[in-house]
């Protein structure tokens, strides 16, 4: 019993010196003399300072893209957002969105509309429809809209839908192959226009 707490001891002793050594080399405290080197029996507090700790550097957006900028000078063109902070402005371009925000946000206007001024109609029953939309994107990204499913059915507010998707959409980033060659794509989308 005695010899396995003793080896455990051991262990726990061997681990707490690793972990030292361990955090003393990371953590900045060894002196960097590359020609010494530590022999068995030797103390080890001899190579660590103590008294100073290496100030941690915080370089400003600036400061890197500048050091980037020379960098990137003979490699590549730098992108916007690097012009933009060499250039001293402080707002950073936003990328580009993508298709589904694009027509996220083209069809949420476009079902406002519908809500104020066709859901008002005589012609619509009051209720809940189902609307999905299939619209299919070209390879120069124009999109059209092909087919509008409607549950329940009702084929004046469908000629709305597809009348007002139809007459300003957006133009939407090409959707390009493995190959990179735009292609034609068709999509859907559902949404619900409510009547009460």
């Amino acid at each position: 019993m005695k010899k396995l707490i003793f080896f455990l001891l051991v262990i726990a002793s061997a681990n707490a010196n690793a972990q030292s050594l361990k955090d003393a080399l990371y953590g900045g405290k060894l002196k960097t003399d590359s020609n010494t080197v530590l022999r068995k029996g030797e103390d080890l507090s001899s190579k660590i300072d103590t008294s100073t700790k290496k100030p941690v550097v915080v370089e400003t957006k600036m400061e890197a893209a500048l050091s980037m900028d020379s960098i990137k000078k003979w490699t590549s063109k730098p992108d916007a957002a690097t012009a933009a902070i060499a250039a001293g402005k402080t707002e950073v371009p936003t990328a580009p969105k993508d298709n589904n925000k694009l027509w996220k946000e083209f069809v949420d206007s476009v079902t406002s509309t519908l809500n104020q001024e066709v859901m008002t109609s005589k012609k619509i029953n009051k209720g809940d429809y189902h609307v999905t939309v299939d619209y299919a994107i070209a390879t120069d990204g124009q999109v059209t809209v092909t087919n509008i499913l409607m549950v329940p059915e009702n084929k004046f507010l469908a000629e709305q839908v597809k009348e007002r998707l139809s007459i300003d959409t957006p133009k939407l980033i090409p959707v390009v192959s493995g190959s990179g060659a735009a292609r034609k794509v068709t999509k859907r989308y559902n949404f619900v226009l409510s009547k009460n």
